[in-house]
């Protein structure tokens, strides 16, 4: 079986319009070309994908079950053949970035938009993942850098820390510790408290700061994502203590609406680091990133 990218195009095409006149003038070829390279292709895998009625033809049903697969297969066609034109051109460039929830709407959008404005022409994607997740990602060269919360240990890693801050207490409005200055780790005593999964770093930490004096919370809830858990406070379901760069929704110090923020003692201290394989030389445009980054934030 030799299928050609002609006459996946055609198929494309007369799937498209309905005729192999309309799909000839979408492919500007001539109507007789068309019906060559269907039937070629018919031959090539052994079965009809169309029947003729009259100018008109209908799909086959083996035809309809084609079309996902070769859809998918011809945009990716397309972007090599972009991508071949831009590196001829000595144009391409591209950034793989993954980030932590916490940080992808903040702090990372920030960076990307600080980026772009320097280097329009570079392609930039951008994966949201957990803190596990993304350090397997960069480790593995999956992408060119990554955005992780916490003090790096790895060998396999190379890291910038680019922020630090301290933690704090968020409150649903008109919670009766809305009106402390300060939340105290003793005032959270038999409240319900919103925690992250267990499995993960920030969580341990947390619980380090409560565990040894015996102040026990309601532990009825938890959450992946500070944005959960920010929702889940925001409804009146708890109380909560999250990094201090995340995207707070309707977040006031007042208590007039939304989330209350308050500063928590003692608050865990938090890093935001850029990081990046140590096997791997970075590209130009990382190289970039990095540079603009280090300049837009001083730790």
């Amino acid at each position: 079986m030799s299928i050609t990218f002609k006459q996946l195009e055609a198929f494309r095409a007369v799937m498209l319009t309905g005729t192999t006149t309309e799909a000839a003038k979408m492919l500007k070829v001539s109507q007789p070309a068309v019906s060559r390279l269907i039937s070629d292709l018919e031959n090539d895998i052994g079965y009809n994908l169309f029947e003729r009625e009259g100018r008109r033809v209908q799909p086959t049903a083996e035809a309809d079950l084609l079309i996902e697969e070769v859809r998918k297969a011809l945009i990716g066609l397309d972007q090599i053949r972009q991508t071949a034109i831009e590196i001829g051109k000595s144009r391409y460039s591209r950034l793989r970035l993954v980030s932590i929830p916490s940080v992808s709407s903040t702090i990372v959008t920030d960076m990307i938009d600080c980026f772009a404005r320097q280097n329009p022409e570079t392609t930039i994607s951008l994966e949201v993942m957990s803190s596990d997740t993304a350090l397997e990602w960069v480790i593995s060269q999956q992408c060119d850098l990554g955005i992780a919360a916490g003090h790096l240990e790895n060998p396999a890693l190379s890291s910038r820390v680019l922020t630090i801050g301290k933690s704090v207490c968020i409150l649903p409005a008109g919670h009766a510790l809305a009106g402390e200055d300060v939340i105290h780790a003793a005032l959270l005593r038999d409240e319900s408290f919103i925690s992250f999964r267990p499995d993960s770093a920030y969580r341990q930490e947390i619980d380090a700061i409560f565990d040894p004096d015996g102040i026990e919370r309601v532990m009825r809830y938890e959450a992946r994502t500070t944005e959960a858990i920010c929702s889940m406070v925001d409804a009146g379901l708890g109380i909560s203590i999250v990094g201090p760069f995340s995207h707070l929704p309707g977040a006031t110090r007042d208590g007039r609406r939304g989330l209350v923020v308050k500063p928590f003692d003692p608050a865990p201290i938090v890093e935001i680091s850029l990081i990046w394989p140590t096997q791997r030389s970075m590209n130009s445009a990382a190289k970039q990133f990095l540079e603009t980054v280090s300049l837009q934030f001083q730790a």
